[in-house]
Formats: structure tokens, sequence, C-alpha cells
């Protein structure tokens, strides 16, 4: 081995040696030396001249001089500041949005300018066919990517422009849309919005954290640029938009037939009739149209003076919101945007009238369908009630009446009589006389099987006893009043002296005769009592202030015990 190599890697594993060292990277101190000598030392000081050109003399104080008080800090008087004025104010033309106000950013910074420089001179080119290559930054930018990847993304948004969706990495998608925000004073707002529209719709599905940015981002590029709400293209995309969005009053399109209709329908009810187990796949044609019919007929019989005032009205709300928040964005482009608008989401009162209206029209769909079971609905304006059945009446199947029937149903038809009394005076009188024959018949049939089996019953009992003569035994009985019998007199011998403890209600020799058998009380007791239930089937003790005594029926039979066994 080369000996110049040798050295450099005993250099090299010195140094990976050293990294631990501590002392090694703290500063060196200097260490003074001492002498050896600690013997004392006399050591003369000079005497300092005096130099009265040098000298300063502080002045006595007074001795009567006085403390005066500091001086009050001055507080300058309030002056209101005058509210930021706005750059641009308009009113669009969406009848929930009132007026619109745009603020300019109040601070300014440029530590994005080099990005938007690069986006301005990449907008322009076209890309070629390249192998795709993996991106991934949490805000990314062009400088962040290599020369590959580059030519990826360049590749990549040239066929998106052509509506070519390749598959791609979440952060080209960020990239994009960065520099569209950024280029959108510089580009068409109307392709910025078209272009963020289908970014968001093409690749929503991919990666879901799209739901949490796009919305808002479209929402404000449209603010901004003065734009109405796009036309998506459907409406589960339209509703989808509206709840990711804070500000979901703008996504209502007023422009597009039912577009009150649906949003109101989306976001102002209670109730979802989608989830109703009639509202198969074969009948939801049928509900949607239905419902969105009476909504949008009720939403023309209230509109008064461009703006929609239902019985129970729109809610006053404020909103003030931060432009592209959370995206990449120079503060040229950056904005503030105050709405005043009418938030038909939040209000109660409507969203409680929109809930009935849905039941009721869906309680009509149900009565066509030949549904028997209906939802409950409450109170309901009467001008309504007839606006919803005049609409439900062109839309709604009608119920065909068959001409034809079935032979077998003319059988079930009431028989067509004028009413007599004459006639029912002739039913009632022949009933009673079938009811009489009747009653007669089961009487002659009960009594004669009556007297069949008691016959057969008394010979069977005749032959039985000829056969088998039964013997009946008589068995002593005792009499009423007899003493209960001193069964097993050796098994109490062994409780006596605590029984005579019991009979004389002492609870000091209870307790006294149960130290001297090693028990408690308890168990003695439980043991007389146990003995007893095996002699008479009863219990002889019973718990007492003093301690067990003897139950009151028992006492005789205790004495005559006591005295036997004496």
């Amino acid at each position: 081995m080369d000996p110049l190599k040798k050295d450099l890697q005993r250099m090299r594993e010195e140094e990976l040696d050293r990294f631990w060292e501590i002392d090694a990277l703290l500063p060196k101190r200097t260490v003074v030396p001492h002498a050896a000598d600690t013997s004392a030392v006399e050591i003369e000081i000079p005497a300092a001249k005096e130099d009265q050109s040098n000298t300063y003399t502080i002045p006595p104080r007074r001795a009567q001089e006085e403390k005066t008080a500091p001086k009050p800090h001055y507080i300058p008087p309030h002056k209101p500041t005058t509210p930021p004025t706005p750059s641009e104010e308009y009113v669009p033309e969406n009848a929930l949005l009132r007026r619109v106000r745009i603020y300019p950013w109040n601070s300014s910074y440029r530590y994005y300018e080099d990005f938007f420089r690069d986006a301005v001179r990449l907008y322009p080119i076209r890309g070629e066919e390249c192998p795709r290559i993996s991106f991934f930054s949490y805000v990314p930018q062009y400088s962040q990517m290599s020369r590959a990847q580059l030519e990826w993304y360049l590749w990549w948004r040239d066929c998106f422009r052509r509506a070519v969706f390749l598959e791609t990495d979440y952060s080209y998608l960020l990239l994009y849309a960065y520099e569209l925000i950024n280029l959108s004073r510089k580009l068409d707002p109307v392709l910025v919005q078209g272009e963020l529209c289908k970014l968001w719709e093409s690749y929503r599905d991919t990666y879901r954290q799209l739901d949490s940015y796009l919305p808002e981002w479209i929402c404000d590029c449209s603010l901004l640029h003065r734009l109405p709400p796009p036309a998506w293209s459907s409406p589960a995309l339209q509703r989808a938009a509206m709840s990711h969005c804070r500000f979901r009053e703008f996504y209502v399109n007023c422009s597009r037939e039912e577009g009150y209709a649906r949003a109101l329908l989306a976001f102002c009810c209670n109730y979802d009739y989608r989830k109703s187990k009639f509202c198969t796949e074969e009948q939801r044609p049928l509900f949607d149209r239905a419902i969105l019919a009476v909504i949008g007929a009720a939403i023309d019989a209230t509109e008064k003076e461009g703006q929609l005032f239902f019985k129970a009205g729109f809610e006053d709300s404020r909103m003030s919101r931060d432009a592209y928040s959370g995206a990449l964005c120079i503060a040229r482009v950056k904005r503030r945007i105050e709405i005043e608008y009418c938030s038909f989401s939040r209000s109660h009162e409507l969203r409680y009238f929109l809930t009935v209206l849905v039941k009721y029209t869906e309680n009509a769909i149900r009565a066509a369908l030949g549904i028997r079971s209906r939802l409950t609905v409450y109170a309901l304006p009467m001008q309504i009630r007839a606006l919803a059945d005049s609409i439900l009446e062109g839309i709604l199947p009608r119920k065909q009446c068959r001409e034809e029937r079935e032979a077998y149903e003319a059988l079930y038809d009431l028989p067509k009589h004028s009413l007599s009394f004459e006639a029912a005076a002739e039913i009632e009188k022949s009933s009673w006389e079938t009811t009489d024959l009747l009653l007669e018949a089961f009487e002659e049939e009960a009594t004669e099987a009556s007297e069949e089996a008691f016959t057969e019953l008394v010979q069977h009992a005749s032959s039985l006893e000829k056969q088998m003569p039964i013997e009946v035994q008589a068995f002593p009985q005792e009499p009423a009043n007899a003493p209960i019998s001193l069964q097993a007199s050796d098994a109490w011998a062994a409780y006596r002296p605590y029984l005579r403890a019991v009979a004389a209600k002492d609870g000091e020799a209870q307790r006294r005769e149960a130290v001297l058998q090693g028990k408690p009380c308890d168990v003695l007791a439980d043991e007389i009592n146990a003995l007893a239930v095996d002699c008479f089937g009863d219990l002889l003790l019973e718990e007492a202030d003093w301690g067990y005594a003897v139950i009151e029926d028992y006492t005789d039979w205790l004495e005559t015990l006591l005295r036997e066994q004496t």
C-alpha cells in the first residue's frame, strides 16, 4: 500500500477518534505559572503627584435643596385611524353576493420574485416527450428540480393543456397551480380559472388533498377578476366545490337553470331524500325532477327585486379572506377580500322551510307510486302547498284505471238492494230458527254421548274389580295435640349446658359456655337449629337482645328435654 495513502488513512482514523473529545473543541486557556516560593514580599507604592489641572471637585449639596417630582410622561391624544381604502369595489351579478371589496396586501415581500421570473420565462416553452421522473417538495419551485424533472414537467404541462392527463406526482400539480396563480395578472383570467378547474376535476380522485386548496383558490381568482362561478360538468362536482370552500355561496350559479335549487337542497335542508329506501335507482330521476321543480317554483314565486326573499328570509353576513391562502404567491398578486353576502346556509328558518317542502313533495311522489307510508309534515303555507300540487300534477305519473275486470272480482261485490225493514225482519227470524235447530242437535248428541260413556266406564270398573281386588290399609294417625317426640336424646347432651343458659336468658352464661366449647355463639345456635330441624322440622332458637332465646312455641318442649337429661 502506498505510504501516502497509509498516512491519510491514519489521519482519518485519528480524526474520527477525536470526534467526541469536547475539550478539543473548546478554546485553549493560558495557564499562568505560580512561583514555588510562598514567603511574604514587601511592595512599595509610590505616592501619586497631585495635578490641579485634571482634578474635579464635586460641589457640596445644599442642605435646603428640595426634591422635585419627575415630570409626567406625555401621552398624545387618540387620533382615529382612517380605514384602509379598497383598490377595487364592485357588485357581482350573483344575487346572493351584494358587494365585494378588494384591498392591497398590507406588507411587501420579495422572496418569491425569482419564482415569478422563472414562471414568466418557462410559460411559453413547449415540452418534448421524456420518461417520468418523481419529484417531491412541500412548496415546489423551479429551482428545486433537476433538468430531468424540469423536462418531465414541461412535457406533462404540454399534454395537460391538450387535455391529455398523464399520471404524475402531486408536487407537479402544485407547481402548475402556483404558476397559474402568479401569472393571473398577465394571462387571461378566464383561462386561469378554467385551467385551475380542469386541474382539480382531473386529479381530485387520485390526490384528495387537492380538495383543501383548489376550490378556495378558484373562488379567490374569480372574485379578484370579477368572474362568475365556473360551469361545472356535473352537479356532483358543484356540490363538492361548495363543500370544500369556506365561502360556499359563491358557487351558487344563478345563470344556470336549477342553480339556486341545487344549492339550497344540498346545504340548506335537514332531510336528504336520496337516502330514502323508496328513492331507488329506478325512481331517482323522478325524485330529482319533482323536488327540484317544486323548489324552483317556490323560488320564482317568492323572488322580489332580484333577491331571494322566502318567508324565512336570509341572514346578512360579512366575510374577510386572504386571497390564495396556503399558495406560493408574490406580493403583487396577494390581496385581501371582503364580501357582503346573503348566507342561505346559516338561516335556520329557511332550513326548516325547505325541509318541510321536500318532505311534502316526497309524500306526493309516494302517493303517486302507491306507497302507503308517509313522512311527518308540519306547518307549510297553503299557498306553497297549492303551488307544489300544481307543479307535481304535470310531473308525477297518474294512476291508470283498469277498464276490464277479472271474472272472480265480481264475486266480492255487495248485492245491490234497497233498504227494507220487512226483509231485515225475515233475515232475523230465519237466523233465530237456525240457532234453535243447532242447539237441539247439539243437546241430543251430548246426551247420547254422555250416557254411552258412563255405561262403558261402569262396565270397565266392574271387570277390574273382578280381576285385581284392591286392599285398603288404614294407617294410624297421631292425635292433633300429641307432644313432639324426643328423638336422638343423646345428640342433645353436648348442647345441654348452652341450652340451660338459653332457657335462663343469661347472655353471659351463653358466651361462657361457647368459650368452653371453643365455638362462637352463632355457630352453636346454628348447630342446635339444624338438629331441631332433623328432629321435628322447625327451628328452636332465635336471636334476642342478650344473645339467643328459645322460640315461645317450644319452651315446654325444651324444659322436658332438659328435665329428661338430668
